[in-house]
Parts: C-alpha cells; sequence; structure tokens
C-alpha cells in the first residue's frame, strides 16, 4: 500500500471515529444531560451542580454539557434516548419516569408524601444507603437506566382569583380548577368538589384573567416568579402535591466505567442534589414570604378540612390500590416515620 493510500485510509477512520486519540493527562470525557427545565428552575440548579461537582471531583476528567429548556425533547423522549444510549444522562419527572418504572406511579397520589416529612423521604433517596434509592435504582436497572440523583420540587396547592370568593374548603366547592391531563390530578379535584379544566401552561395565566378557570394548582416559588398576584390573591393551602425530578443514566455506559469513575459520577450526584434540596427550600420560603408581602390570604385547611379530604380522596387510593407495588408503598410510609 503506498503512503497515499495509507493516508487515505487513516482519514476514512478518522472520520468515523475509530481512531482514539492516545491517552494523556488531559484527556477527558465530555458527556450530556438534558434536561427540560428553564434557567430559573430548581431542578436546572441541581443538574448544573451535578455538572460543576463532578467536573472538580474528577479534576476535569468528566465534563458534562446541561442541555436545558427541553432543546433535546420532552421528558419521555429524553428517557428513551438515555436508553437506547445516544444520550448519556437525562432528568426526567416522575409522572413521566413512572412510564417506565411503573412502581413511582404510587408517588403521584396525593398525600403520599406528607408536607412535613418531605425532608426525610428525600434523605431515604441517598446513593449509599437510602432504602428508596435502592429500591428505584433496582427498577431503574431493569429499564436500562441507573439512578444518579434526586432533586426536589416545592409542594403544590391551589391558588385562586379574588372572582373566586373562595376562603375555605366548602367554598372551593364547584370552582373551575385548572388541570393538567394527569388523571390523577383530576380525580383530586373532582374528589373535593371542584370542576377541572384542563388548560395548557401557557395558557393558564390568560385563562385566569379571562374566567375560563378560577384558579390553579401551584407552589408560592413558582406563584411569585410568574407574578400571579397580578391575577389571585389567595391560597387553599392543601400542600398535597410534590414532585420529584430524577437524573438518570444509561446503565451499560455506568457499567462500563471503573469502580473509581463510577464512584465520582455517584458521589457528584449526592453532593449536587443536598445542595438543590436546600435550594428549592429556600425557593418555597421565598415564595411564602413574597405572598404574606403581597397581602395574598394563606388559607390554613383545618384538621376537619384535612380529614373531609382524605375521606374524599379514598375512592382514588382503592381505584390504583391494584396498580400500586406494595413493597414500595410500604417503604414510602416506612421512611416518614
Amino acid at each position: 500500500m503506498t503512503m497515499r493510500s495509507l493516508f487515505k485510509a487513516f482519514v476514512a477512520l478518522a472520520v468515523t471515529g475509530m481512531v482514539l486519540a492516545p491517552a494523556c493527562a488531559d484527556a477527558k470525557t465530555v458527556m450530556r444531560l438534558a434536561n427540560t427545565g428553564g434557567p430559573n428552575d430548581d431542578y436546572t440548579y441541581g443538574c448544573n451542580q451535578f455538572a460543576k461537582e463532578l467536573k472538580e471531583i474528577s479534576k476535569g476528567a468528566f465534563e458534562v454539557k446541561v442541555m436545558s429548556n427541553g432543546v433535546l425533547g420532552n421528558d419521555r423522549v429524553v428517557t428513551e434516548m438515555t436508553q437506547q444510549g445516544s444520550l448519556d444522562f437525562n432528568l426526567v419527572g416522575q409522572s413521566q419516569l413512572n412510564l417506565f418504572i411503573k412502581p413511582l406511579l404510587a408517588m403521584d397520589l396525593p398525600y403520599m408524601v406528607k408536607y412535613e416529612k418531605n425532608r426525610k423521604v428525600l434523605e431515604a433517596f441517598d446513593q449509599y444507603d437510602g432504602k428508596l434509592y435502592k429500591y428505584v435504582d433496582a427498577e431503574a436497572a431493569k429499564a436500562g437506566l441507573k439512578l444518579v440523583m434526586t432533586l426536589d420540587t416545592p409542594f403544590r396547592s391551589y391558588a385562586f382569583t379574588p372572582k373566586s370568593g373562595v376562603k375555605d374548603l366548602a367554598s372551593a366547592k364547584g370552582v373551575k380548577a385548572r388541570v393538567t391531563m394527569s388523571p390523577i390530578e383530576k380525580a383530586f379535584v373532582n374528589a373535593i368538589g371542584m370542576n377541572p379544566c384542563p388548560v395548557g401552561w401557557t395558557e393558564v395565566y390568560t385563562a385566569l384573567q379571562q374566567g375560563t378557570v378560577d384558579g390553579e394548582i401551584i407552589s408560592p416559588g413558582t406563584f411569585a416568579s410568574f407574578n400571579r398576584v397580578e391575577v389571585e390573591d389567595r391560597f387553599l393551602l392543601t400542600r398535597h402535591n410534590m414532585a420529584k425530578c430524577f437524573v438518570v443514566m444509561n446503565k451499560a455506559k455506568f457499567d462500563a466505567l471503573s469502580a473509581d469513575q463510577q464512584k465520582m459520577i455517584l458521589d457528584a450526584g449526592r453532593s449536587a442534589q443536598v445542595k438543590e434540596w436546600d435550594m428549592s427550600a429556600g425557593f418555597d420560603a421565598k415564595g411564602v414570604a413574597y405572598c404574606k408581602e403581597k397581602n395574598v390570604k394563606m388559607i390554613e385547611l383545618t384538621d376537619a378540612e384535612r380529614a373531609e379530604i382524605m375521606k374524599a380522596i379514598q375512592p382514588l387510593y382503592d381505584e390504583y390500590k391494584d396498580k400500586l407495588d406494595p413493597e414500595f408503598v410500604k417503604l414510602m410510609q416506612e421512611v416518614q416515620q
């Protein structure tokens, strides 16, 4: 073979990615993390923090590029990409991850996690000794995924417009509440006597202005961020709905790493998630302070009203009972003790 032919062969191999650069101290692995969140979201902070932590822990051997704003697709699409190995990591909410990990459906049920016990649940997702982490990670493995970290978002309640007239649970009956397409969310709204009205997130503000809906499910932090005080002036603090977001990795790619490299990824996730938990709690606290400053009515439920809600949603639990894994439900209850 002539020198010219050898050169052409080398170029062809390089183009197809089959020529590997020689190992050296400066070599690094670049990975992508798909994030559907925007720049100000608490879980975006968690993803960015993970990238920062991993770069520091690995001394630059790993670099994670966070692809935010859903540029690579929605939760389901990017999770499928990670499963297939065309993506390294992705963030996915519990309501979408339960399409891949069925037992997570339990987390969508109202009051599955008590507001005051939230931190205990989060700590049970510790990568090394957390009961919930071990369970979910084992289930994720069946779907070709590795659980890297668990992120938090504040609990949500219902905010209403002045015209709604809501002042307690009884007066919320009959009002029009914006819902997503979640069947569980619709069932909860029906159970407490409100009328569910499906409206896309980007249309909610206008719908509130025009009276198409009387209220929406939202957290105080998000309420503040989106200036909802312009159209809503009261919260009925049900605190029934929480959402966890998970960052997962392609399992085969994780398994191909050395034990030290695997530990780097899990350590970075462990550190980043705790910082995100604190940031999320602070985001919620700032939202509450904002509402008080703006004279938004913060209506706490009475014990009798809580009991009324729990009785009303029992049929919802009965409906989903056969779709849940009793082991996971038991673990969720145990870690809140």
